[in-house]
């Protein structure tokens, strides 16, 4: 078909990263070759058990079979602020700061589009989350890509972005615990971050998704922050909370103008979360703190295993302060990241997602996911 060429919105992005690397699985797969995925950020852990329940028993329900309210059920909603009281000593209106979301995906790729005007910067943090570009490009926005940079402990330096791009720029995007970097942001820099944006009248979109997965240090949200709740929208996951990658559900919390934005696209675009999907949400919330506790240790033996046969590896400079990654400088013999993950695939077996794929400022840096159990990493080293 002749007219079915792609539009010049879309000829924008550059190949998914996790796409490709599905490809390369999918051919790996069909040549019998067997492979140690290290990838993707999808937990081979089961979602808790009552979660799992509380699905299946809803989804008999006729209620849960309808179309579900667009703000998503009041018990999710006072749930998740009960949640966020309770863990960050943050006070939401549960009716006008809380906005579930079909995965927190949904809402940082589409938030941009009730904000940004076509010659608007985005700023994204490089390495960074792919779904920050796919947002700015959806939204029409340009796009300042803002370094992490291993001598400042992968924080950005705002002083160090151009005042026009300051001047111009309507969201910043960040993302504490951090993917890839594993990074962690402290209350002080929160604090700057809060005075930076309010200054030049930049929107947080605050990614939190990782916000359970620490070891040390227990992370903050940016609403913890004096003024951050003019500015800001925060976003979180029951994906990586809870091990519920399939069941698509997330929240946003904040700013009320800025939910009601959000809220004003997703009515024109989604009909809401399955009923019974927000019903398993609720029961996490409510029901499964335990299973928080026990996750962050299971990703903490394995880090731990893996940090041992990186360091005899001979492998420098390697991070992993948080979340359920471990962020890596690759060997000095290889002169690119995508260079040395397709040699961990052809050699070793493992697959492995290049730093490139997160941005320039990923280049040199290689990013494993701690998604496998114990027996396979402790096999990783002796490949």
């Amino acid at each position: 078909m002749e007219k079915a060429e792609f539009s010049q919105r879309l000829k924008k992005f550059p190949p998914y990263l996790f796409a490709e690397i599905d490809k390369k699985k999918s051919h790996l797969k069909a040549k019998g070759v067997d492979f140690l995925d290290l990838s993707i950020g999808d937990p081979d852990i089961p979602a808790p058990k009552k979660v799992v329940e509380a699905l299946c028993t809803g989804a008999s329900l006729k209620n849960n079979q309808k179309y579900a309210l667009d703000q998503g059920n009041p018990a999710l909603r006072i749930s998740i602020q009960k949640w966020f009281k309770k863990r960050f000593a943050v006070n939401l209106d549960a009716n006008r700061q809380i906005l579930p979301l079909l995965g927190s995906k949904e809402g940082l790729v589409h938030f941009p589009l009730a904000f940004v005007n076509k010659g608007d910067y985005v700023i994204i943090p490089s390495p960074g989350y792919p779904g920050y570009r796919g947002a700015a490009l959806f939204s029409g926005a340009k796009i300042h890509e803002m370094p992490l940079l291993a001598e400042n402990n992968f924080l950005p330096n705002f002083s160090a972005i151009p005042l026009t791009i300051k001047n111009k720029a309507k969201i910043i995007y960040l993302n504490y615990p951090n993917n890839p970097t594993t990074a962690l942001a402290s209350l002080d820099f929160l604090k700057e971050t809060v005075k930076f944006c309010s200054r030049y009248g930049i929107i947080i979109a605050y990614d939190n998704a990782y916000s359970e997965i620490y070891f040390d240090k227990k992370p903050h949200s940016i609403l913890e922050i004096k003024g951050s709740q003019e500015i800001a929208i925060e976003f979180h996951s029951f994906s990586k909370t809870f091990c519920m990658t399939g069941f698509r559900i997330g929240w946003a919390a904040g700013n009320e103008k800025l939910l009601a934005g959000l809220l004003k696209v997703k009515t024109n675009i989604d009909s809401g979360i399955f009923g019974a999907v927000q019903e398993a949400g609720r029961v996490a919330l409510d029901e499964c703190g335990s299973y928080i506790e026990n996750m962050r240790g299971i990703f903490n033996r394995r880090r731990k295993i893996f940090l041992r046969g990186m360091v005899k590896a001979g492998f420098n400079d390697i991070y992993a302060d948080s979340t359920f990654y471990v962020w890596a400088r690759i060997p000095s013999s290889y002169k690119s990241s995508m260079e040395f993950t397709e040699y961990l695939i052809t050699k070793k077996g493992i697959v492995a997602t290049p730093g490139a794929g997160f941005g320039k400022y990923g280049e040199g840096f290689v990013r494993f996911a701690l998604t496998v159990g114990e027996d396979k990493l402790n096999k990783v080293f002796d490949k």
